[in-house]
C-alpha cells in the first residue's frame, strides 16, 4: 500500500518548461555572450542549476557558475508570476491526496523560496507535509539524497513510496531510493527516456496519475 507520494515541482506540478528555457538563453547571452539552443537547455532539465551551468561549460570557474547562477535568478523571479502555470489538474487532485491518509512531500532542486512562491501562488502550500529542496542535502538529484531525507522525514520506508516526476534524473534518484518511480510526460522528455532512465509507469496527465494510484491502492 503506497503510504506516501513525493512530487518534482518544475514540470510536475508547476508549468516551468518557457520561463526555465528562457532564463538560460538570457543568463547565456547577458553573461557570456554566448547563444544556446533550446535542446542544448532542455536535456540537462532536472538538475540543480549549478550542476547545469558547469555541465553545459565545463571550462567555467566557480565564480564565473556564481555569477551565472545570480543572472539567472534575477530574470527567472522577475518573469516568474507572469509565465508560470499550474499543469491542469494538479491543484484538484492535490487537494483531493491531501484529504487521503497518505503522506505528500516535495522534492526538488529549486530553492526553497522559489518553491514555496510558486506553490503559494497556486494556493498549494499547505499541502504538503515536508519540502526538500536546493539547501536540504549535500547532493542533488539523480543521486537519491534529497528523496531519502524526505522518506526519514515523513517516517515512510522507499517502498511504500512513488517518486512523480518529469525527467530521467527523477527517474534515477526515485530507483536509488528504493520507491517506485512515476514519470510524468508532459512537455520536457520523451517517454522512451524517462523508460530508459527506470520509470515503473508512465503518466500523461494528472488524472491518469489519480487513477494509477487509486487502481494501486485498493488493490485492484
Amino acid at each position: 500500500m503506497t503510504q506516501a507520494l513525493l512530487f518534482d515541482l518544475d514540470g510536475t506540478i508547476l508549468d516551468t518548461t518557457e520561463l526555465i528555457v528562457q532564463s538560460f538563453l538570457y543568463t547565456f547571452e547577458q553573461g557570456l555572450g554566448e547563444r544556446v539552443s533550446r535542446e542544448e537547455v532542455l536535456v540537462h532539465f532536472g538538475k540543480s542549476l549549478d550542476d547545469q551551468f558547469r555541465i553545459m561549460r565545463p571550462h567555467l570557474s566557480a565564480e564565473e557558475v556564481k555569477r551565472l547562477v545570480t543572472l539567472y535568478r534575477t530574470h527567472n523571479h522577475a518573469h516568474h508570476d507572469q509565465m508560470v502555470s499550474l499543469i491542469p489538474g494538479a491543484g484538484e487532485i492535490l487537494r483531493q491526496l491531501r484529504q487521503s491518509t497518505l503522506s505528500l512531500a516535495v522534492v526538488t532542486s529549486k530553492r526553497l523560496d522559489m518553491t514555496q512562491h510558486g506553490l503559494k501562488l497556486f494556493g498549494l502550500a499547505e499541502i504538503f507535509q515536508t519540502i526538500i529542496h536546493h539547501d536540504s542535502t549535500l547532493h542533488h538529484k539523480p543521486h537519491p539524497e534529497p528523496i531519502l531525507r524526505a522518506l526519514g522525514e515523513l517516517c515512510v520506508s522507499g517502498e511504500d513510496a512513488w517518486y512523480i516526476g518529469d525527467s530521467p534524473y527523477d527517474m534515477m534518484a526515485a530507483k536509488k531510493a528504493g520507491c517506485r518511480a512515476i514519470g510524468f510526460c508532459y512537455n520536457t522528455f520523451r517517454p522512451e527516456q524517462l523508460e530508459e532512465a527506470g520509470a515503473d509507469s508512465l503518466v500523461y496527465s494528472w488524472p491518469e496519475l489519480y487513477a494509477l494510484w487509486q487502481k494501486s491502492f485498493s488493490g485492484q
